[in-house]
């Protein structure tokens, strides 16, 4: 058996289970309401600390340790994907905020622990939301996965609770779409080809937001282009931007194809982008200039040969 490196993964905590061993949630309040909380949404103002509670349960039958970490959240490159900085990452948000009484804690098996934390907020903070997580990471690897090669990766898992950090002040709303690109390679032979469609959508305010996106394509005359792929899922913290990448088919051997990707968000946030590209079949043309060659040269032959021509005469 070979041994491989070992990996850090997060899993975002999720209500009442999270990753099926341990969970990670803000700890009830003394007075709870209907609806427990699931993460943490704190209201603050610039040189505030407000303290929080987080309860780490050991699902298991054998005692737990973990660290215990404050984390930035951030969006993937690829799908925009949430996700949060790993203990080993620089934290340069409301993760470097984030300051625990307990940096390890040993949880016996079937109960929980509540660690207090605080979150103080610098003085130069900007307004709007900062997006980060108290994240319990396992103390040493406890899982093991084995790649598609043979090699076997030790996996240091962490579960997560979110944090959602208003700082007062002007809050401004707002998503983009920077870019759009329709690519469609010239057709062999004179037949519907497909493309390949990506975009990006950036969140341009300093509010967090799930967008929603629709596109749609169309080609010469209106004719529909069907596609298929990613389209924004996750919430999308201030800042972050991911792409998105989604197949077109239908799309005619001679064709202009209209791309257009609306983004919307809650709060009547809107952001639209469109994109043009000229689909041309050489081979297709190539085609029809030989047909109009042989058309053509048909009938100059036929226009030819009904002209009178003068006979010679006879001595």
């Amino acid at each position: 058996m070979h041994l491989g490196l070992i990996a850090v993964v997060i899993a975002l905590a999720v209500p009442a289970t999270g990753n099926g061993e341990w969970s990670v949630a803000p700890t009830p309040a003394k007075n709870p309401g209907p609806t427990p909380r699931v993460y943490f949404f704190l209201d603050a103002s610039p040189g505030q600390t407000v303290k929080e509670s987080v309860r780490v349960s050991n699902l298991s039958r054998d005692p737990r340790s973990f660290t215990i970490y404050g984390a930035d959240a951030y969006n993937t490159a690829r799908d925009g994907g949430f996700a949060l900085r790993t203990l080993a990452d620089r934290q340069t948000g409301v993760g470097s905020w984030v300051r625990s009484r307990v940096a390890n804690v040993t949880v016996p098996g079937g109960t929980s622990a509540d660690i207090p934390f605080t979150v103080t907020v610098p003085r130069n903070a900007t307004p709007g939301d900062h997006v980060g997580g108290i994240v319990a990471m396992e103390s040493a690897p406890g899982g093991i996965v084995e790649t598609e090669d043979g090699a076997t990766v030790r996996v240091q898992r962490a579960v997560a609770a979110r944090i959602y950090l208003r700082v007062a002040g002007t809050v401004v709303p707002g998503m983009d779409v920077p870019s759009l690109t329709m690519r469609v390679g010239s057709p062999l032979l004179p037949v519907a080809t497909g493309g390949d469609l990506e975009y990006t959508v950036a969140n341009i305010g300093n509010v967090h937001l799930i967008p929603r996106a629709s596109v749609t394509v169309t080609g010469l005359f209106g004719h529909a282009v069907k596609v298929t792929g990613g389209t924004p899922s996750a919430d999308m913290v201030p800042g972050a931007a991911g792409t998105f990448a989604m197949r077109a088919e239908g799309v005619w051997p001679f064709d202009l194809v209209t791309t257009s990707v609306t983004v919307t968000a809650d709060g009547g946030v809107y952001a639209r982008r469109s994109d043009r590209a000229l689909v041309v079949s050489w081979s297709g043309v190539a085609v029809l200039a030989a047909l109009a060659a042989a058309v053509w040269w048909s009938t100059r032959r036929r226009v030819r040969s009904r002209q009178a021509r003068p006979r010679g005469l006879v001595t």
